[in-house]
């Protein structure tokens, strides 16, 4: 031992080269008191003599007297195993927190307060309170009952309209709404599941899906996929090939291509836009984009856009128009037959939904009584107003920008604090109205105690199936009915408004404008790269984030103020089609074939999506907002429900617009 002690002094430096023999045999004792290797005592007292004997120019005993005292004095009581090195391990932390909270329960069983609960503001970092839940006894969830206080029993104009669309449309409430929350028999029950047919539509991540194995390939596959996709459907609507991007056009062609910025992480204006073709057709070329000439667009980084233009020189590409919607999800249709039936399942009261966004507690406490106050609103139905047949609650639930949970104090994991304050609320409003209320919950990435990536798998389901609710993934394509419904938790209008560049002839709406170029790209996020702060995931990107269809009705919870409007669904098809077809005809010098091809224009009705936006549903320490929706059937569907002949077999558009009225409401 002395041999090897020695060796490994000398290796830790001079000093200790030609140490006397005394001392070595002294230090020798200690290093075997203390159950330490030779390798490890060489670090400790080469740490004590760096520290506390800077001047020494060798070891004495009395510096070895000295580090028997410091090794004594700070030796680790005996946590079950015994810790062979300076580092932490997952076994010693473990250890240390299940002796802490061994120490608080023999502390409360003695009637006694221990230092640990003498010291309940310390920071209790989300580790080690999911070891200590390990103990039966360290952490049990519960149900708890809110508390109303502060400045959101304070608030004023609640159930206040603070924003409307279509309110000229009068809602009929359903017969016997009013003991609704008195009777929840199982006739009720199945009454209201035939009232409203609910199914997820698409692809979105089952909740047992693997992340963090986002590869390069991954990124670029994705990217190529969208690009090809849109080149396919302009191919398709105007009946002519892309032009390569950096391949010279002196007359008019077709481009197709991602829009790019010229500066990594720059910021995007009318100078410094690229355009990005495709593997395939361009070997990935960029090129310079003009956008002088057209007289209206709408650009963000990531865009796949589709344009008619000249590449006078191979390098620059001058577009002439842009032609929207080429990349755009597909109209969703139904028979009227099919609308009949779901007319006379909801009758004259038509489908109901309410909608809101998380944070659902206010900012000075964790009492979850904003939302507390929207259940009981779903419940107990007023003057003229049914309950849902829907609730779609929207994360984030266990919000990370939250000043309590920011601040590390709390001594609940947040995976109890949503079981508890969220999900024992909303079962217990289950157990009040019974299934006649579907609840639907949808995760953000902002939520503490979910998987933080975008696409975002549903939340556990074991847990929301006891509680009497559906999880959902995030994002996600519902249909409700024949209504189509799309929504996504990441603030897309936030992130859009800070990269977009534009230009109009006219006035028009920002918002949503900004909300129809989701559609119009068929993705729920198609800004790349992604905003800060939103963790995408391009290897489930294509599938996951893919909107199947274009929806009837979108939401896209925001910061920003909220609203509910209509916002276009552009097409590539129909007279926008014939009018480009013509355009290139033209440019090649054919006459006939351009008149041919705009004589071929179809009709396509002026389509719109209802766009909302619901707000969050505390702002703050006060209360915020949520959506109120009703939608009353088609016109056509309930003549045919009442023996009339459909006046066709094909399936018709849901014209949501005329029909649906939205109320956005102070909480």
């Amino acid at each position: 031992m002395d041999a090897d002690l020695a060796r490994c002094l000398a290796i830790r430096g001079t000093l200790y080269k030609g140490i006397d023999p005394s001392v070595l045999s002294q230090l020798t004792s200690v290093v075997q008191q203390h159950e330490m290797t030779a390798k490890q005592a060489a670090a400790a007292f080469d740490k004590f003599m760096t520290v506390h004997r800077q001047q020494s120019a060798s070891a004495s005993a009395e510096d070895v007297s000295a580090f028997r005292c410091e090794l004594t004095r700070s030796k680790p009581q005996p946590l079950g195993v015994a810790r062979t090195n300076n580092l932490f391990n997952r076994v010693s932390l473990d250890d240390m927190v299940l002796a802490d909270v061994a120490t608080v329960n023999c502390a409360e069983k003695a009637g006694t307060p221990s230092s640990a609960q003498q010291g309940a503001s310390q920071r209790i970092t989300p580790y080690m309170s999911r070891v200590a839940a390990r103990s039966a006894s360290a952490s049990k969830a519960y149900v708890h009952t809110p508390t109303t206080g502060g400045k959101f029993a304070e608030r004023q104009g609640a159930g206040s309209v603070v924003a409307s669309l279509n309110s000229h449309l009068e809602v009929l409430a359903a017969a016997g709404s009013e003991a609704m929350d008195v009777d929840g028999g199982e006739g009720h029950a199945a009454a209201a599941s035939l009232r409203c047919d609910f199914a997820v539509l698409g692809q979105p991540l089952p909740a047992d899906c693997k992340y963090m194995v986002d590869r390069l390939e991954d990124k670029v596959g994705y990217l190529e996929q969208r690009i090809l996709a849109a080149e396919v459907a302009a191919e398709a609507a105007l009946g002519c090939e892309v032009h390569p991007a950096a391949t010279a056009a002196q007359q008019l062609a077709l481009f197709v291509g991602r829009v790019c910025c010229d500066t990594e992480n720059g910021r995007l204006n009318a100078q410094s836009l690229l355009l990005e073709g495709s593997q395939k057709s361009s070997q990935g070329s960029r090129v310079r984009l003009d956008v002088s000439h057209c007289a209206a667009y709408r650009l963000f980084p990531g865009q796949v856009v589709a344009l008619l233009g000249t590449n006078p020189s191979g390098h620059c590409i001058v577009a002439s128009s842009m032609l929207p919607g080429a990349a755009a999800a597909p109209l969703p249709r139904t028979g009227l037959e099919a609308l009949a039936g779901y007319a006379s399942a909801t009758g004259q009261e038509g489908l109901s939904l309410v909608a809101a966004a998380g944070p659902f507690t206010s900012s000075d406490d964790l009492e979850y009584a904003p939302l507390a106050a929207l259940l009981d609103y779903c419940a107990a139905p007023g003057r003229g107003r049914s309950p849902p047949h829907l609730l779609l609650l929207v994360g984030p639930f266990v919000d990370e920008q939250h000043p309590l949970l920011r601040q590390g104090t709390l001594d609940q994991r947040f995976e109890d604090v949503y079981a508890s304050r969220v999900l024992g609320q909303i079962s217990r409003f289950v157990a009040r109205v019974g299934s006649r209320i579907r609840v639907l919950l949808l995760p953000s990435t902002r939520d503490l105690h979910h998987h933080p990536v975008l696409p975002q798998p549903p939340l556990p389901e074991g847990q929301a199936r006891s509680a009497g609710v559906t999880s959902l993934a995030n994002p996600s394509t519902l249909r409700c009915n024949e209504v189509v419904v799309g929504v996504c938790a990441a603030d897309w209008l936030m992130a859009c408004n800070r990269e977009e560049v534009a230009r109009s002839t006219q006035p028009q709406d920002r918002l949503p404008e900004l909300a129809a170029l989701l559609p119009a790209q068929q993705s729920y996020m198609p800004l790349f790269p992604a905003p800060l702060g939103t963790p995408l995931d391009c290897s489930k990107a294509a599938t996951a984030l893919h909107m199947p269809y274009a929806p009837d009705l979108l939401l896209v919870p925001s910061d920003l103020a909220p609203f509910a409007k209509l916002c276009p669904l552009h097409q590539l098809e129909g007279a926008p089609a014939a009018a480009a077809r013509a355009a290139l005809a033209a440019a090649s010098g054919d006459a006939q074939p351009a008149a041919a091809a705009q004589a071929q224009a179809t009709y396509v009705p002026d389509c719109s999506a209802v766009c909302i936006n619901p707000g969050r549903l505390a702002k703050g320490a006060s209360g915020g907002t949520f959506a109120d929706i009703r939608i009353l059937p088609l016109a056509e569907a309930v003549n045919v429900a009442a023996g009339a002949p459909a006046a066709t077999n094909a399936p018709v558009l849901h014209q949501l617009s005329s029909r649906c009225r939205v109320d956005i409401k102070r909480i």
